[in-house]
């Protein structure tokens, strides 16, 4: 069941501790696939993922933004955390920082065409591949516990989430289109 974004900020407003678990628990995942699509780079998408999360509950940014802002608010720092590590790390285009702000609005809404062409495209992906990106991101498994499930190695559990992923990217070139997995859990 999908923790709605009220939920969040009002348990932040009682408890910051538990209001940062139900953030953590909500947003962590998606925020890193959207930071990872953009820099390639797992290590960095995490730490950028902690810097938003710290950021957010140490400047008290709860008390500002309303659960129609929230999703936004937190795709918008996470993008602009990997627009400037991108712009510390190498050269870029002004293409490509613009095709990142399109990236954080696909991330946070879905046309139900969209919806069923990554539905039709999963369905298509080898049995084994779909078993992993099913777990691994649509029912938030962790890779030993899929791995342990499916009777293979995490190693070989990474490889076919990271070869599923790179079938996807090729059929849908935008990045944030794998967000919809965590926010369309029921759709698959």
């Amino acid at each position: 069941m999908q923790i709605a974004d009220t939920d969040i900020l009002n348990t932040f407003k009682q408890n910051v501790n538990k209001g940062g678990s139900l953030l953590f628990r909500r947003y962590y995942r998606p925020l890193i696939l959207f930071s990872n699509s953009l820099l390639n780079d797992d290590t960095f998408s995490e730490d950028i993922v902690q810097d938003v999360f710290y950021h957010f509950i140490n400047t008290h940014a709860y008390t500002r933004v309303t659960p129609d802002t929230l999703a936004a608010f937190l795709f918008r720092a996470v993008r602009n955390l990997c627009v400037n590590k991108i712009r510390n790390t190498r050269e870029y285009t002004y293409a490509e920082l613009l095709s990142f702000e399109a990236t954080e609005e696909e991330a946070i809404t879905f046309s139900p065409e969209l919806v069923e062409a990554i539905r039709e495209a999963i369905r298509q992906l080898p049995e084994r591949t779909r078993a992993v990106i099913l777990s691994i991101i649509v029912e938030k498994k962790k890779y030993k516990e899929t791995a342990e499930s499916l009777n293979v190695s995490v190693n070989t559990v990474k490889t076919l989430l990271n070869h599923g992923l790179q079938q996807l990217r090729r059929q849908f070139p935008d990045p944030a289109i794998f967000l919809f997995m965590q926010f369309r859990q029921s759709c698959l």
